[in-house]
């Protein structure tokens, strides 16, 4: 910016310059043959006469000045009327004496501190010889008024540019160097494992701000993620951990005991058989959950019966409610069938593991209703009971991998997610409404392929 204004001012001072030297040749040419006419005219050739008659008849002595220099010299007369004799510092006449152009233009101060351009012809005989000079006056001080109010502009423009630029420099830096500094420093955090880092010093609404949002939101989502994940590694050690000690136990018992005592080892037997039972379905539980988080959960496709997936998983549980001194029901029309397309293994598991749950957290004494019935172009299996309910904030993540709104009861905390996953890929929806202390409504919809009666 300095570079490019110091250039312009150079420009316009040298244009300014070129025009009054163009002006002046002009004129002075023209001027010039004026001198010889005189000068020629006089029979003894007196320059001082042929230069009295120059100037009476110069026509541009408003905006010039002209005068008439003897060879050796020494000023002979002005058009401006004053005493020019005494005048003997005159670098242009000396320089045009140089010349091979026998002429010199140049700038100089007057000795009352004026400046001009001047420039200076020779005046020759017909033999060549240097017989004086006329030299010519412009005043500068108008156009050096004009460039300094120019230049003035231009160095004017060029301090509010800079100021302009230095504003703009500290918005950039305010708003996005600094910003972006401390998103950095903020991801650097999260990345190190300090989940707890937040970007709360930037309040624009921009895409800045809209970054620091998402890192924010991001931080949040892998703090809760890194949460559940921990809770996931306790509850399932804590879930492996009881079986496998039961079966250490009872298998330690067994060893012990003389196996003529029928009923101590059939016990034995049982409880191993049960925990056992556990740990695989806890495994099979953690294999759909690693399909589904790399994509490998697959379907064999086929024609399934609702009702009978619906009825093999009843009587899977209808015995274990009864024990634990709960009510178990299965509400359908006789008459109706339900067929859908998908897998009946994956759509029986899906049961399976709702049942699970709703007689897992329904209290003794509580009620477990299957309801399946037509709605719309679907087939709605609701599973309801009355037992302790899910309250608002857990609602919103009972489908979540890793959660569980109640650690004081067994489970992983996957299986919802599986089965969510699972009726999505059935191109079903799968919705949970709840109240705490009123108890649960899981809603199954299956898209319909044929009705058979």
């Amino acid at each position: 910016m300095l570079v490019l204004t110091v250039t312009m001012i150079y420009l316009i001072s040298a244009r300014y310059y070129h025009v009054v030297e163009l002006t002046m040749k002009s004129r002075s040419s023209e001027s010039l043959d004026l001198f010889f006419n005189n000068y020629g005219d006089e029979k003894d050739n007196d320059l001082n006469v042929a230069a009295s008659r120059f100037v009476e008849g110069f026509r541009y002595r408003d905006t010039m000045d002209v005068w008439v220099i003897d060879k050796n010299g020494t000023p002979v007369i002005s058009s401006g009327g004053y005493e020019v004799s005494e005048f003997k510092d005159m670098p242009d006449y000396y320089t045009a004496l140089k010349s091979e152009t026998d002429s010199c233009v140049m700038r100089t101060t007057m000795p009352w501190n004026e400046p001009v351009m001047a420039q200076t012809c020779l005046l020759k005989d017909k033999n060549d010889n240097v017989i004086g000079a006329v030299r010519y006056l412009v005043s500068l001080k108008a156009v050096n008024r004009q460039i300094f109010i120019l230049s003035l502009a231009l160095l004017l423009a060029y301090f509010m540019i800079l100021l302009f630029i230095a504003n703009t420099g500290a918005y950039f830096v305010d708003s996005i160097v600094n910003p972006v500094k401390k998103i950095n420093e903020t991801a650097s955090k999260i990345a190190s494992g300090d989940f707890s880092a937040r970007i709360d010093s930037y309040e624009e609404d921009d895409e800045i701000g809209q970054l620091c949002d998402t890192i924010n939101n991001m931080a949040e989502q892998i703090g809760e993620a890194d949460k559940m994940k921990n809770d996931f590694i306790s509850t399932v050690s804590h879930e492996i951990r009881t079986p496998l000690t039961a079966i250490k136990g009872w298998g330690e018992t067994l060893a012990d005991t003389d196996v003529s005592d029928r009923q101590l080892l059939e016990k034995g037997l049982g409880v191993i058989i049960n925990e056992t039972s556990r740990l695989s379905v806890m495994v099979e539980e953690l294999l759909d959950f690693s399909r589904i988080q790399d994509g490998r959960l697959k379907l064999k496709t086929g024609t399934v019966d609702v009702i009978a997936e619906i009825q093999q998983a009843y009587l899977v549980f209808v015995q274990r409610a009864e024990k634990e001194q709960k009510s178990l029901t299965l509400d359908f029309d006789p008459q109706s069938s339900f067929f859908v397309s998908g897998d009946n293994d994956r759509i029986c598991q899906v049961f399976v593991n709702i049942l699970d749950n709703a007689i897992k957290y329904t209290d003794i004494g509580g009620i477990i209703r299957i309801t399946v019935e037509k709605y719309e172009n679907y087939v709605r299996i609701l599973v309801s009971d009355n037992g302790c309910g899910i309250s608002k904030e857990d609602l919103r993540h009972v489908k979540d991998k890793f959660y569980k709104a109640n650690n004081k009861v067994r489970g992983t905390g996957i299986g919802l997610a599986v089965v969510d996953e699972i009726v999505r890929l059935h191109g079903g929806r799968l919705k949970i409404e709840s109240k705490v202390g009123k108890g649960t409504d899981v809603t199954v919809l299956l898209p319909l392929i044929q009705k058979e009666v």
